[in-house]
């Protein structure tokens, strides 16, 4: 891998660091580089299957925490008839989060119809997914020896600090054009003791 990685990720996963950042980071780049991206957000699943809370015992925690704690606050917010739309300097990020994925995705703010956690971190997911194309789309098109390579999806906490990623969507951008990557994963099984068979 040429470089280090250019860190740019927000609360739950989001990609506020806009067209300024990642030309900033593009900057590092040669202009012949081959760029990966990983945007993931998260979600915590614990032992018994409950979704948003889990023990984390190995960091030294002897109670539950939450993942993602501002998706499940915006959760709660909509649940509860008391979600607030406006920017509040003093919570620039969360203000952002929940317009964003209001506006890209449309999901449902009606306390009535309120979204539980997994839809809203599945809102979150297909907002950075769109936020991520839309700037490396537009990053190739002055660029155009480059390619790309896009992951997006749900790194899931599980219990006892075990860490899972769900992958959601894989394309690359080559010549300026996206494209489906499928990945191909390579099985060995033993039909029998000291005999492996390999496929894929």
């Amino acid at each position: 891998m040429w470089g280090q990685a250019f860190i740019c990720g927000s609360l739950g996963g989001m990609l506020f660091c806009g067209k300024t950042g990642f030309a900033a980071a593009h900057h590092h780049a040669p202009e012949t580089a081959r760029i990966v991206y990983y945007c993931f957000t998260h979600i915590a699943i614990d032992n018994l299957g409950m979704i948003g809370t889990v023990y984390r015992t190995r960091s030294g925690m002897n109670e539950k925490t939450t993942a993602c704690g501002a998706l499940a606050a915006f959760t709660s917010e909509i649940a509860s008839n008391k979600l607030n739309l406006h920017f509040d300097e003093e919570d620039i990020e969360m203000s952002m989060l929940k317009k964003h994925i209001v506006k890209a995705t449309g999901l449902s703010t009606d306390s009535t119809n309120a979204p539980d956690l997994l839809a809203v971190t599945m809102a979150a997911y297909e907002t950075i997914t769109i936020d991520l194309e839309r700037h490396a789309r537009h990053d190739a098109e002055k660029f155009k020896e480059r390619q790309y390579a896009l992951f997006t999806g749900v790194q899931v906490h599980g219990p006892d600090g075990s860490d899972y990623c769900w992958l959601g969507k894989a394309s690359l951008i080559i010549n300026g054009v996206q494209s489906p990557l499928t990945l191909i994963t390579n099985t060995v099984s033993s039909s029998r003791p000291g005999t492996a068979t390999g496929g894929h």
